[in-house]
């Protein structure tokens, strides 16, 4: 039995993502012995990372719509736009 194939991550949040993940990891990143540790697992933290970029694009959406022009209650009829042209 095959697992459904999850859709392509969108190119802006593999952007963020990778920016996230790098980050991630330079915080996490050890140097003992001469040798390079990650304490956390990788793999963790790159999904942490796509999480941590569609949070933050969700919010961004958001906070972008709550600062658009409202025209709550506006309604623009044919007629209205007829007497534009006069």
């Amino acid at each position: 039995m095959t697992t459904p194939a999850q859709p392509p991550a969108n190119p802006g949040i593999q952007d963020l993502a990778s920016r996230i993940y790098v980050e991630l990891v330079g915080r996490a990143f050890l140097r003992t012995d001469n040798a390079a540790v990650i304490k956390p697992d990788p793999v963790e933290l790159a999904k942490l990372s796509f999480q941590l970029a569609e949070a933050y694009r969700r919010v961004e959406k958001a906070v972008n719509a709550a600062s658009l022009p409202q025209n709550v209650g506006y309604k623009v009829d044919l007629a209205d736009m007829a007497k534009w042209d006069k």
